[in-house]
């Protein structure tokens, strides 16, 4: 049985966020043809419990933790070098030098994200790298969206992201992203065509098969990782520029913002009436289960939005901007409906939360988009067929 070495920027559990969940399921699907380790650095110590979950598709599992000071001090050394920072964050000389002892073990090497491509480049074996999207056309907008440090950090992340980016595709044998979007963007800049890939994102097995019999509430959701700019950006328009609109029309309207480490900023919008922020839950599943609609409002940022496919596999109605829905296939009216101003929005769901029987119907035709295009079924087929051409 041919080997393969994941590589991944810090430990891939438990399953919050896209990145995280694609790479579990990537391995997982390796794993049927493959024998597959894991090397991966981590913030901090690493829970025994987690470790344990990821040999259930692994075959080794290899974790160096380092302290949250140590990446930090990585970063500013890297201020002065032309290499994108988090190039810098993520690199550490015990684990360049555990590959360099054993890369010859493995007749490929699978990279994600351009946190671990340095770590390859002067290895000599078929290479592989997820770079799951264009992080470079993210940055361009998320510079206009901040000020001070920030917009600077955003600026100059961009100037080097974007030649590391393409300069990736080109040296190695495929490129992974999970959107036509993304990889067009990234061949207009001058990456090989040839050897960039679009695998799309999938919604996770436990939500494809979840079932439930919640009741509805009057209420919406939107479900996403805080932590990032575009998400923070999202939460905050829709509170602050929508919600208002809806509770004019539906005083008893509730909106539910549900997902990991949200910012001050976010936590104080829950000064607005109707307005729940939760923080991580256990099961945030239950609050997709009993909403009417769920929102992403997006108004920036790149790749696909795990939570929207999520959300659209529970045969829930969506609401989305169209920077979001064109990521995806899908159709305006039948698969969820776009809206990309306030008014527009608002109007959109109050249509839904009035007509029971478009929610269904949208919800419906989601969840057998879902069932035909992003499945780990689906998905896993063509990342069989990639990595087939290159073994």
């Amino acid at each position: 049985m041919k080997k393969i070495l994941v590589l991944y920027s810090r430990i891939p559990y438990p399953l919050i966020g896209g990145d995280r969940i694609r790479i579990y399921y990537t391995g997982k699907t390796l794993s049927r043809r493959y024998k597959v380790d894991l090397v991966c650095l981590n913030e901090g110590k690493v829970r025994k419990e987690y470790k344990q979950k990821l040999k259930e598709i692994f075959n080794e599992v290899i974790i160096f933790p380092y302290s949250r000071y140590r990446f930090r001090w990585n970063a500013l050394a890297g201020v002065v070098s032309r290499k994108p920072l988090q190039v810098h964050y993520y690199r550490f000389k015990k684990m360049q030098k555990w590959i360099n002892n054993n890369y010859r073990n493995y007749d490929l090497i699978f990279a994600n994200h351009i946190r671990t491509v340095e770590y390859l480049k002067k290895i000599d074996c078929p290479k592989i790298v997820d770079l799951h999207d264009a992080i470079s056309m993210n940055y361009h907008e998320a510079g206009r969206r901040v000020a001070g440090l920030w917009r600077a950090i955003y600026w100059m992340e961009k100037g080097r992201v974007l030649p590391y980016e393409v300069k990736t595709v080109n040296e190695f044998a495929r490129s992974f992203i999970v959107s036509d979007i993304d990889r067009d963007y990234l061949i207009q800049q001058g990456a090989a065509q040839e050897k960039i890939i679009t695998i799309p994102v999938a919604v996770k097995d436990e939500v494809i098969n979840r079932s439930s019999q919640v009741k509805e509430e009057d209420q919406i959701v939107f479900f996403a990782k805080m932590d990032t700019l575009p998400n923070r950006d999202a939460a905050i328009y829709f509170a602050k520029e929508v919600f208002p609109l809806l509770r004019k029309r539906n005083n008893s309207l509730k909106f539910i913002i549900v997902g990991a480490r949200p910012p001050k900023e976010v936590l104080r919008l829950e000064g607005i009436a109707g307005i729940r922020v939760t923080g991580f839950v256990e099961d945030p599943y239950d609050f997709l289960d009993s909403c009417k609609v769920f929102v992403v409002p997006l108004r920036f940022g790149a790749g696909v939005q795990n939570k929207l496919l999520e959300a659209m596999a529970l045969s829930k109605p969506v609401v989305t901007t169209s920077l979001a829905a064109k990521a995806i296939k899908g159709k305006d009216g039948k698969h969820f409906l776009v809206a990309d101003t306030p008014v527009e929005m608002a109007n959109r769901i109050l249509g839904l939360l009035e007509d029971k029987e478009k929610r269904e119907s949208l919800g419906e035709e989601a969840r057998a988009l879902i069932e035909r295009e992003y499945t780990w079924g689906t998905v896993g087929q063509k990342l069989l067929r990639e990595i087939d051409r290159v073994i």
